[in-house]
Parts: structure tokens; sequence; C-alpha cells
């Protein structure tokens, strides 16, 4: 859903009194797409946040200062920098109908204005600086002649407005309709002249084509109408949003309610509202600044400002989409790696089945050896009684043989060939381990690069995916992963050096910190909580923080977070224990599961893995706790 005209009328009427008079202080680039700026005014900070982005497209004040994922501020940026910060806000213009807020900065009553141009409209949207004389100084994008004839966006170019909004009727462009001046015989007309040219499609085309709705009417001839605001005009005459034209409708009552709607930027009777759907309401599915009646049956949930309804309804959404396409690249590299170690381990395993042959060729051999004197001259096979067979009824053995050769020649020919397959057979087990121990490591990958929520912590598993190879040339990386034996826990968390190797302590803790800073949670009994988001926070967390006596968690059986409880030998509550437990269940790869098994045990009984990187360990002495996946303590 994007913001309408009617929508940013509001907006107007609610930032008056706040942004009007505010000094700008800083200017910062959140996402490719959108611009904040910090305004002062009446003592207090508020970040104003502008969006271009074709679907998330908007204006309005944020609680804090907003994530950067731009790390270093690009030219358009700087130029902002350059003519808004210091000035203060002057002015501020909606043009009527349009979804366009311009705002008017000034530096001083003697200096020249500049004006910020929003424009949200879509794949369209931009954000233009303009000076006081109409030429652009600058836009976030820049749009030429091949794109647009009619309106280039580039600096030193006459700024140009949208295109007035128009219909067509009869053949003939005209302006669209005045809603709040809108009669029952116009909207007739409309209707008519749209139900004439889709007879006139159908007959051209030989075809049935979709009956034309009042909605879309509404949108194609009301100024600023677009589905939403129509089908609000549509629900409150007929009872649908949804009500294909006819001839028969009440279109005074139509018209009617197109002028209530139309006359709300002059009554400035506002009331924004989210509305939630049935199936899920964490998350609002549309949002208004009116009641709307077109939603039936859903949730409506009043906000106190346009703003708040606004924050709480995007809610992050470019930020995460922004972040999620940094992550493409990684995504699909890890995901090719481990596809090609899955297909080496199908592999490796029917390998495996040589090894049955090879059993059977020495019993082959030791029995022509044994029987040598039975086996007949010049013949192809040789059957009997399997001599090593203990059963009750032993099986019958058939074996092959080559005629040219005698008894001992053609056991001496099996005896190569199983001393072959065995020789082959002794090296798969140790590559299907080095196979697993990577699948793990890939698997840890992408959980830390599903945990990643910054541009931070997405480079730091760009840092490891490059230090394993993945990205940087090929066979760069160990053999690295999951793996078990001995009656312990092996979990696979990423990385080079073990404990007690080249990589000393001082220098995993060092890696540890080029993973960023691992979260810390206080637990409801006062105990500090560690957490690991990625291979190296998590080797930074349990062997760089954790002490000997301190308690480890981890997700059973999955990749995810280490987990500290900094108790130092004290008695841990079981409040505390639970939730760290259900901290490293949410940051695991489980995390959506409704129960997770969680493994815990002393610090002291955690070690490196052999061949293993940062956070790749095995740990015994453990105990486990099912918990739900969760996060209460973050702030």
């Amino acid at each position: 859903m994007q913001l309408d005209a009617i929508t940013l009328a509001a907006l107007r009427d609610e930032f008056a009194p706040s942004l009007l008079g505010a000094r700008i202080e800083d200017v910062i680039q959140p996402t490719p797409q959108a611009i904040a700026l910090q305004c002062y005014n009446g003592g207090q900070k508020r970040w104003l946040l502008t969006s271009a982005h074709a679907q998330f497209a908007r204006v309005h004040f944020v609680a804090g200062k907003p994530r950067k994922l731009t790390l270093e501020p690009p030219a358009f940026v700087m130029l902002l920098r350059k003519h808004l910060e210091g000035t203060r806000v002057t002015d501020l213009r909606q043009p009527r109908w349009e979804r366009v807020i311009e705002i008017g900065f000034r530096q001083s009553a003697a200096s020249g204005m500049v004006w910020l141009v929003i424009e949200l409209m879509g794949k369209l949207s931009n954000l233009i600086l303009r000076d006081d004389a109409g030429m652009i100084l600058g836009s976030l994008r820049h749009v030429g002649t091949q794109i647009n004839r009619y309106r280039v966006i580039a600096p030193n170019v006459a700024y140009t407005p949208p295109p007035p909004q128009t219909r067509t009727l009869h053949g003939t462009t005209l302006p669209r309709l005045d809603g709040e001046r809108v009669t029952l015989d116009e909207l007739r007309e409309a209707a008519e002249e749209l139900l004439a040219t889709n007879a006139d499609t159908m007959v051209k085309g030989g075809r049935k084509g979709r009956q034309p709705d009042v909605r879309g009417m509404l949108a194609m001839h009301v100024a600023g109408f677009g589905r939403e605001l129509a089908g609000e005009a549509c629900a409150r005459a007929f009872g649908s949003a949804e009500l294909p034209i006819a001839t028969d409708l009440d279109w005074d009552a139509l018209a009617e309610t197109v002028r209530a709607l139309a006359a709300l930027p002059e009554t400035r009777d506002w009331h924004p509202t989210l509305v939630y759907g049935a199936e899920d309401e964490r998350r609002p599915i549309a949002f208004a600044v009116y009641r709307p009646v077109q939603y039936g049956a859903a949730t409506l949930r009043d906000m106190a400002s346009v703003d708040e309804m606004l924050a709480v309804y995007y809610a992050d959404a470019e930020w995460r989409g922004a972040v999620d396409g940094a992550k493409g690249d990684l995504r699909r590299v890890l995901q090719t790696n481990l596809d090609r170690c899955q297909r080496k381990d199908t592999a490796l395993h029917a390998e495996l089945g040589a090894l049955d042959e090879a059993r059977q060729l020495r019993v082959e051999a030791d029995t022509l050896l044994a029987f040598q004197t039975e086996v007949p001259a010049g013949a192809s096979a040789f059957e009997m009684v399997n001599p090593f067979d203990g059963a009750d009824q032993p099986e019958m053995l058939s074996i092959p043989l080559d005629p040219r050769l005698s008894a001992v020649e053609n056991a001496t020919r099996k005896y190569a060939r199983y001393a072959k397959l065995q020789r082959a057979g002794a090296q798969i087990p140790p590559q299907i381990e080095a196979n697993q121990l990577e699948m793990s490591r890939l698997e840890q990958l992408r959980t830390d690069l599903a945990l990643a929520e910054t541009p931070d912590e997405v480079t730091q598993v760009r840092a490891e995916v490059v230090e394993a190879g993945y990205l940087r040339g090929k066979g760069k990386a160990d053999a690295r992963g999951h793996a078990k034996g001995g009656g312990k826990k092996q979990q696979a968390k990423g990385g080079k050096g073990g404990k007690g190797g080249k990589g000393g302590k001082g220098q995993q803790s060092r890696r540890g910190a080029e993973g960023g800073t691992p979260l810390r949670r206080t637990s409801t009994d006062g105990f500090t909580l560690l957490v690991g988001k990625n291979s190296r926070q998590n080797e930074a967390v349990t062997f760089g923080e954790g002490r000997a006596n301190d308690i480890w968690l981890h997700a059973r059986g999955v990749p995810g977070a280490h987990v500290i409880i900094k108790s130092g030998g004290r008695p841990t509550p079981d409040t505390t224990l639970r939730e760290a437990a259900a901290l490293a269940a949410y940051y695991s790869q489980a995390r959506e599961a409704t129960t997770v098994p969680v493994d815990h045990t002393e610090q002291r009984y955690v070690r490196h893995m052999k061949g293993g990187g940062p956070g790749m360990v095995i740990y015994e002495r453990e105990r486990t706790l099912h918990v739900t996946p969760a996060d209460a303590s973050a702030s």
C-alpha cells in the first residue's frame, strides 16, 4: 500500500507545528532510496525520514536515529548537507491532490530559499533539491531525456512539476473531476463512457472483456483518488468496495460520498487508523487517515498520529528489504557450495558399497586357495557351500573364474583387486567426515547470514565466506564442520584455528572482535548473558569472555549462537537458565520452531574441534532443556 494525496494532506497538517521553524542539524542516508533529516525544534531532536522506494515511498518522523545501510555518504547526501545543515524549515506545501510535499529551507532572512521536493509516486518516486528560482541542484535519481522527455531531472535543469492529472472523455483529454464539487451527472457520464469504451473494445477484439467497476472509474476520473480512496467511497455509498458499473446505481449517493471524502483536507477531520487482518494481527494490512469501512470484519486500531501510523505500518520494511538484497550473492554462493557438498556426500556413500565387493573378493580368493584341487581346469565358475559361513544353513557360493587361469592365479587376481578396494575404502570415511565438516560450516554460515541484521553483520559474514575460499578462488577452504564420536557432542561454528594450535587464544579473541560485538542481555535474576550472532562472535563469547565455571549453551543439533551465562561459579537460577536457553534457540537455525532442545554445560567442558575454526567446538557433560525461542530482554 502506498501513500496517497489525502494521506499527504493529513501529514502536511501534522507537520506544520512540529516541522516549521525546525533547524536541520544532520543529513544521513539510511538506505539507497531514503534520506533522513535531523530536525531540532522546541528543545527536541527528531528524524524526518523520506523515501523514494518504489514500494515504500513515504515521509514521516521516526523514533530515534535510523540505522544506516549506506556506510559512506553518497554525492546527494553531501549536497543536502551543504545546502540544508544549519538552515531552518520556513515553508511547507502540498500541491492540491498531488502526491508531492515541498519543504522550504532558509539559512537567514537575507539568504535565498532551497526546496526539498518529495515526490511519492510509486516507481516514479524521487527526492529533488531545487533553488527558489526553480533550478534543480541535485536529486536522488537522475532522469534523462531517454527515459522521460517531458521531465528531465538533472542538475542545472529547470524543475518541471509532475504533469497535471487528466482523463479522457469522448476522445478528448480533460482535467480530472474536482472531488469537492463533483455531481451525479459527471459521475454517470464517466461511467457510461467507460461502459461504451469497454463494449467497443470487446466487439473489435472479438472477446469478452472484464466489466469495469465503480472503484476503477473513480480512480480514473476524480483528481487525487487512488484505488484505496476510491474503494472507500464505493464501500460507503454501496456497501462494497468492488462493484461493477450499472446504470441503475444511486449516483447521487456516490457523488455525496466522494464530496465528503474530498473535503477532508478542508475539514481536517483526521482519524489515523491501522487495519489488521484476521489471519495475522501482528502486521497491519492497510492504513487510512479516516475510519475505513471497506475492510469489513478486519480489526481497526486508532493511532495517535499519522506519523505513528506510518511508522508502525512500514516498520523497517524497506530496511529489511535492503539488507536482504545485500545478502543475495552470499546466499547464492553458500547454497551452491552446500549443494556441491551434498552431491559429494551421496557419491562417497555410494562408493562405500565397494567395500562389500572387497569382502566378497576376499572370501572367494580364500575359498579358491583352500579348495584349489577341486576347481576344474578351464572352468568359468566354481560353486560350493560357503566354508566361511557359520550359519546352520550356509549359503551357496558361486565364484566367477577366468577359464584361462588356474585356481591359484584366479585367487591371486582377486587378492589384488581386494587390496586395491581396501586401500580406496580406507580413504572414503575420512573424506566423508571432512565433507560433513564442510557442510556444517556452510550451514553455520547460512545461519550467520540469516541472523545478520545490519550492514556490519553482513560484512562480517562476507569476510568469513571469503576466508573460507567460497568467494575468492577455489580450494582455499579446509574441511570443517560437524562430526560425532567418543560420546561427546560436536558442534560446527565455522572458521580456522583451533584451541592449542597456532591460532592461540589471543588470536581467537582478535578474530572474535572482527565479528562485531556480541549481544549482551541481563536476565531476570541479574546475570549477564552473552550471545554470539556469528562464528567469530561465538569464538569471542566462548573462549574470549567465557570462564571455566560459566554456563555455556547452544541449540542442539543445529547451527546457531553460543550463549554464556556469566555465573562465575554461582548457582544459576532456573529462570536465568531458561532465559539463556530461549536466547540460544532464538539465535539459531531453529528460531521458527515451537520448542527447541538446548544443551548446556560448563565452559570448561567446551573445546575446539580438531580441524575446525572459530566457534567450531565439541562439548561433553551436557544437559538438555526444551524451550520456546525468545529474546524477551531485547531493548
